[in-house]
């Protein structure tokens, strides 16, 4: 991928990364977006685990967060 250093991942992180992607993904879906690419959703949560990020929740909330407006995607409280 371009603009990415070399990293690798454990398989352990691998799946943190995969649960937070499929969980993500179908968030967009179900709001209509018709815009975000699997690719730049799978690109946010890949920078935000490079960043060091693991946790599968807040994988998912931050990558939503900086591909469409958080008030777009979130529960109403």
């Amino acid at each position: 991928m371009v603009g990415f250093h070399i990293n690798s991942f454990n398989p352990q992180t691998l799946v943190v990364l995969e649960t937070a992607f499929d969980e993500a993904w179908p968030t967009l879906k179900s709001i209509g977006n018709t815009t975000v690419k699997p690719n730049e959703l799978a690109r946010c949560v890949l920078r935000l685990a490079m960043e060091g990020e693991r946790n599968p929740a807040r994988l998912h909330d931050d990558a939503l967060k900086q591909v469409i407006p958080a008030a777009a995607w979130r529960e109403p409280d």
